[in-house]
């Protein structure tokens, strides 16, 4: 049971799925996780204080930013309350059900889907036709439209033939979930390169994304530090690599110029833009730092401590420009205020499992990385850490779970590779 109710929270957090776009469907999924914490006994009275001590802080914050700093309507602090009992409850429900398990069943899940990934992207390279009809056929809520289609554990992107997709909704936001689980399993397995270790890494060049391999190249940095590599050795051998390979590889270093000169291209002419957007009916996408310099033009000072959870209504131009900065739309959602106690959270979180404060601060910096490529900070995952830290227990041996057979037979059940 804890394996399916981690399974529905990966698959509401990839945000592909009819889940997360369905009010309907995040209550039912609540329901599930209350009557299973409630049928094992799982939830306690410290499980409730740390909700209403975090919901103190959260209303505070929010009550405080509407009365005196932003001015705006009262239905703005109604949206950003329903935030916590919509995103930020089920985030916590999760974590006080799994409790010390919550990152080994993460691992386990992700795994899962990631192997299953694999094979379906080798399909869709060379019938990318069959599985966009299959998806179409199947005809799930919210699944299927412009060349983009979805069947719970894996999505199709026309416009990304040769990119996996994973279960989420697109080839980025696929790597940020590989990336984030293969950074949990070397949290969990002392950094040793393991079988899983080797499926996540083979998924991730599958992704052909050019913010996901810049993930990986910080993590690994962070795995050769965790494994004693010294600083000097890193800097004369492993950097070089590195670099070599981010000049080599077309959609890295070229595809990061490419973009910066199209974002700031954009900048010059983006009423035009958002214009002939919204005449076709369509959303302007504006890329990394396009999206970075147009939040700081648009809110300024205000990303100190944000504007709310609804920002783009804030401002007639936003309802139609698809934001792409993960760690700047969250500023203008909560601020750096908000930004700095969820990395805090993180580093608490990671001090746990590393006992190094160095590690520590550079697994909370990679989740920063991690932000500025995608708008993951909102996502079910991600909000887990606020709470993880509270629960996480490195020591806890999976075989003191003999009632679950799916973590106990984990070596026995992973792919050979």
């Amino acid at each position: 049971m804890y394996y399916f109710v981690t399974l529905l929270f990966v698959l509401l957090s990839s945000k592909a799925t009819l889940f997360d776009l369905s009010n309907i469907c995040w209550f039912l999924i609540d329901l599930v996780i209350l009557w299973v914490g409630f049928e094992k006994k799982r939830f306690s009275k410290s499980d409730l204080n740390l909700f209403f001590k975090f919901s103190l802080i959260y209303v505070g914050f929010c009550t405080v930013r509407s009365l005196f700093l932003t001015d705006l309507p009262f239905s703005y602090w109604v949206s950003d309350i329903v935030f916590l009992f919509k995103y930020v409850l089920t985030s916590f429900l999760f974590c006080a059900l799994l409790k010390e398990k919550a990152i080994y069943y993460l691992i386990k899940v992700v795994f899962h889907l990631t192997v299953i990934s694999i094979p379906l992207f080798c399909f869709q390279l060379v019938a990318g036709d069959l599985i966009y009809g299959f998806g179409k056929l199947i005809n799930l809520p919210h699944a299927h439209f412009n060349g983009y289609v979805n069947f719970l554990i894996f999505t199709f992107i026309k416009q990304h033939p040769f990119q996996n997709s994973g279960f989420s909704w697109e080839p980025g936001a696929f790597g940020f979930f590989l990336n984030l689980t293969l950074l949990l399993n070397f949290l969990t397995n002392d950094f040793t390169f393991d079988k899983k270790a080797k499926w996540f890494v083979v998924a991730i060049i599958t992704t052909l994304s050019t913010t996901t391999y810049i993930g990986f190249m910080f993590i690994l940095l962070l795995y050769f530090r965790a494994r004693g590599v010294a600083y000097l050795r890193l800097l004369f051998f492993i950097v070089p690599i590195l670099l070599v390979f981010a000049a080599v590889i077309p959609f890295l270093s070229d595809k990061i110029v490419f973009t910066y000169d199209k974002d700031m291209q954009d900048m010059k002419n983006i009423q035009t833009l958002s214009d002939y957007y919204i005449q076709r009916g369509q959303e302007m996408p504006l890329n990394r730092f396009a999206s970075l310099l147009y939040l700081i033009k648009l809110f300024g000072i205000q990303l100190i401590w944000g504007v709310s959870n609804i920002y783009e209504k804030t401002v007639p131009i936003l309802k139609n420009i698809n934001i792409s900065n993960g760690i700047f739309a969250f500023f203008a959602q909560f601020g750096l205020i908000g930004l700095g106690f969820l990395v805090q959270r993180c580093y608490i979180f990671f001090k746990k499992f590393t006992e190094n404060v160095e590690l520590s601060v550079y697994c909370a910096l990679v989740i920063l990385i991690f932000g500025f490529s995608e708008c993951i900070f909102v996502t079910s995952l991600v909000l887990c850490f606020l709470f993880l830290y509270y629960y996480a227990e490195p020591d806890a041996s999976l075989s003191e779970y003999p009632e679950d057979p799916v973590l106990n037979s984990a070596n026995a059940t992973e792919p050979a590779f």
